[in-house]
């Protein structure tokens, strides 16, 4: 046991470490290296610890363990059915005004939908992060027309920063095309399918969703902040 938990330490400080050089994730990189760290001191004293503080450290560790499982396996459940009216497709940041993998994915998925429902009007949300000087939106409807969707079935949201806006703002945008009502399919990350759905049934928007693969080099980085996020929407409300 005190082998595993020096070796769990080790590998969480380094993830903490990758995240933070290549990753825009600060606060997922010292909360793993903080972990990590912690379980490094855990082991040097883990024979003088009490059974409680043993239960403690195991209990802290299966919630959010459980909490990602939970994540992936809702995330596969693909309900779309490939005759929604409108697709919208949610952000996922960029960096130095580039698409990264996380949101690739995403636009990937957009494309497998387009060649099954080529009619749809595609909603792409996302505003402006820092230190970048075009927005999510716009370059993700410049992915999805280099690949083939027509301008004209695209709409830039590009003023939300964060899920919950992406939906409100995409909302009122889509109400002006559809004003006796329309069917809808999310398109996200499969570790962002279920806050995206909880918030879309606070916005009583019925939808369906579409989700696409988490790249394996960023699954440790999502998975965590999404936790996070999962936990902040529960207990403070939507973002």
């Amino acid at each position: 046991m005190k082998i595993f938990v020096l070796i769990m330490g080790i590998i969480l400080s380094t993830l903490g470490l990758e995240i933070a050089i290549f990753r825009d994730a600060m606060l997922i990189a010292v909360l793993y290296f903080g972990v990590g760290f912690l379980l490094i001191l855990y082991r040097w004293y883990f024979d003088k610890m009490t059974k409680l503080v043993h239960i403690t450290v195991v209990t802290m560790f299966a919630i959010p363990v459980a909490m990602m499982i939970f994540l992936g396996v809702y995330g596969s459940n693909q309900t779309a059915d490939f005759t929604e009216d409108v697709v919208f497709v949610l952000g996922a940041g960029l960096r130095n005004d580039e698409i990264q993998p996380t949101l690739t994915a995403r636009l990937n998925q957009v494309m497998l939908y387009f060649e099954r429902n080529p009619d749809a009007i595609f909603v792409v949300c996302g505003g402006y992060g820092a230190g970048n000087t075009i927005s999510e939106a716009s370059a993700m409807a410049t992915f999805l027309t280099d690949n083939g969707i027509p301008l004209s079935q695209i709409i830039l949201e590009d003023q939300s920063t964060n899920t919950y806006e992406n939906l409100v703002f995409g909302l009122m945008l889509i109400s002006d095309y559809f004003p006796d009502g329309f069917r809808a399919t999310i398109v996200t990350n499969n570790f962002h399918i279920y806050r995206a759905g909880y918030l879309a049934r606070n916005l009583e928007l019925e939808v369906t969703y579409f989700g696409a693969p988490t790249p394996i080099l960023t699954w440790h980085a999502n998975f965590v902040r999404e936790v996070l996020a999962v936990f902040n929407t529960w207990f403070f409300g939507n973002s």
